[in-house]
């Protein structure tokens, strides 16, 4: 039986919602192998960093390396990156003829920072014109396109999306998870300055940590599935929306909820 592969390049995230782990059980849910490039070890609850520990660049390079020798990889994403140095050592290494999804994690969901402040320019420089799309959250789009002030709705995120997509010549799909109101928008903005929504309703009371890696992952596993940009991109949000319409939590001293890809298949 042969099934595609997708490799992740990213975080290992101890509480299991975002990061590789989101990733791995995104891969399988969506009946693809999942393979796994661990680039940083994260200590971490959703609402709570408490350490980050990068890897030496040069052995995230050999994972990269390795998988990229024994495996037919159909689509790659990556997330946490953290540093110049293992955006500067994996970047030679990125085939060109495969589909690259970029999420450009920037912050937790709590807040804590999840890269140096000079990885920016560097994903600018080097990873983002290798990119099939990327997947900025409101804040993350606010610091990628220079805004004053993040997105309140969903024309600001269009407007800004269609200008970031337009400036870097690569698909935006900018994420209105953060935006009030009871729907949740997606604009996916193309270079040529078209733009489509994506809506659903929105579910209240559910933590959303690591639904941003579970929908680039998605975003992923679609497109080594063989589905266009476009399609990847709707089932993508369709299944992310399920993934959190049927969380799961442990009411404890911390109660918090988790998104579990494999219930939504």
């Amino acid at each position: 039986m042969t099934v595609p592969v997708v490799l992740s390049l990213a975080g290992s995230d101890c509480s299991a919602g975002a990061g590789l782990q989101a990733d791995l059980k995104t891969g399988f849910a969506l009946g693809c192998y999942p393979l796994t490039v661990v680039t940083c070890v994260v200590s971490e609850v959703p609402g709570h960093v408490a350490g980050i520990v990068p890897l030496d660049p040069d052995f995230v390079a050999s994972q990269l390396r390795e998988c990229l020798r024994c495996f037919p990889v159909a689509a790659i994403k990556t997330g946490m990156l953290y540093s110049p140095q293992i955006l500067q050592a994996i970047v030679p290494l990125l085939p060109t003829d495969v589909p690259l999804v970029v999420d450009p994690v920037m912050v937790a969901t709590a807040g804590d920072s999840l890269m140096l402040e000079e990885t920016l320019q560097t994903y600018e420089q080097l990873l983002f014109p290798r990119a099939s799309l990327i997947t900025p959250n409101v804040d993350e789009l606010m610091r990628l396109a220079s805004l004053p002030s993040p997105p309140d709705s969903p024309q600001q995120l269009s407007d800004a999306a269609s200008a970031l997509a337009h400036r870097l010549r690569c698909p935006i799909l900018a994420k209105g998870g953060h935006l009030p109101g009871s729907v949740c928008t997606d604009i996916l903005a193309l270079p040529d300055s078209s733009c489509s929504a994506i809506s659903h309703p929105r579910t209240p009371g559910i933590p959303t940590h690591g639904t941003g890696c579970t929908l680039s992952s998605a975003v992923a596993s679609f497109l080594a599935l063989g589905f266009p940009l476009p399609d990847a991109v709707s089932r993508a949000l369709d299944f992310t929306a399920s993934a959190i319409a049927r969380s799961f939590s442990w009411p404890d001293h911390h109660s918090f909820a988790l998104n579990h890809s494999l219930q939504s298949r």
